[in-house]
């Protein structure tokens, strides 16, 4: 079936509160590019993101490495999707004088985790709050403006892949949240993912190949769908998700949950991208799988606009809204 494009943009636009601010701040501005900022002086992307106590984490179920982990690897994706290699960082935190220790211990993580990927901590600030507020700026090395991987740029016959077992992160989310009746295995598996995302480094796999388009996988596959085809004013025609996630989809005796699950899921800091038909060779999927990543082929990009889904019912899909804190119906 194919989606409702005008519909779709509107409520993920014009509706979600966070998208209302950003297009604003973006209207007629050169530097704010797609997963990241571009600065054309210096020849560097910047992404940047915030994690606030009780809205994106809460001390319940969340340690300081999983805090941590969370705010380097946001950032890190962005730049890793749009092609570019982390270098630099600058780091705030605010935090009440009770949990001081909790945010010193976030603080010495982060040093860990920046200092293991040569990132560099070139400054910040720190401040009083009534809770937990940590923003993280990442700052690449220099890369050519030619060079960038954009949103806007998939071509007609382009193949469009995305890595294998997005889906947990959701699925980890509901168990915790509305405490889900799972198997053990499948309960460790998708709490893990939740709450620890898995790490990948891959930009330097995907500039060795002809990238059309690529966008990081934070919100939602569905949702970078829709943007990708609206950007690139093409259509993308999805086959089938069945391979993406064959553990979930053997588990789930129910379509419409597997595909709820698969698009649906947010923060899985996995990148979506498009290249030309047939070019994958054996070498190249072999360098993938070297660093623990099974790409899975979805669908292909034609002439035309919208998402259209090959005997797929999208209806009720669900993703993250960070003002609701729960998954939310679009």
């Amino acid at each position: 079936m194919r989606t409702n494009l005008k519909k779709e943009i509107y409520n993920l636009i014009f509706m979600d509160l966070e998208s209302r601010i950003i297009k604003l701040l973006s209207l007629n501005n050169k530097y704010i590019g797609d997963d990241c900022a571009y600065i054309k002086e210096t020849k560097q992307l910047i992404s940047t993101d915030t994690l606030v106590e009780n809205t994106h984490f809460d001390l319940k179920y969340f340690n300081v490495n999983n805090i941590t982990h969370r705010l380097f690897i946001s950032n890190f994706s962005d730049i890793q999707s749009s092609g570019g290699m982390p270098r630099y960082a600058l780091f705030n935190i605010s935090f009440p004088k009770k949990k001081f220790e909790i945010a010193l211990s976030i603080s010495k993580k982060l040093k860990s985790i920046t200092n293991k990927h040569n990132v560099n901590i070139i400054g910040g600030d720190t401040t009083n709050s009534d809770k937990i507020s940590l923003t993280l700026t990442l700052i690449s090395k220099k890369i050519e403006k030619s060079d960038i991987l954009l949103r806007s740029k998939a071509k007609i016959n382009d193949d469009i892949f995305v890595f294998k077992n997005l889906g947990f992160s959701k699925l980890g989310f509901l168990n915790i949240y509305n405490n889900l009746k799972l198997p053990n295995k499948l309960k460790d598996k998708s709490k893990k993912q939740f709450l620890s995302p898995k790490f990948y480094k891959y930009y330097d796999l995907l500039m060795n190949l002809p990238i059309s388009s690529s966008m990081d996988i934070s919100d939602s596959l569905y949702e970078c769908l829709i943007e990708m085809s609206f950007l690139s004013k093409k259509k993308f025609i999805i086959e089938s998700l069945k391979g993406v996630n064959p553990y979930l989809h053997n588990y789930i005796n129910s379509d419409d949950k597997y595909h709820n699950l698969i698009l649906g899921s947010g923060e899985e800091y996995t990148p979506i991208f498009t290249l030309p038909k047939n070019i994958l060779d054996n070498k190249s999927i072999s360098l993938f799988k070297k660093r623990g990543i099974k790409l899975e082929r979805i669908g292909y990009v034609s002439k035309g606009k919208g998402v259209e889904f090959k005997n797929l019912n999208i209806k009720g899909i669900k993703i993250f809204n960070h003002f609701n804190k729960n998954y939310k119906k679009i």
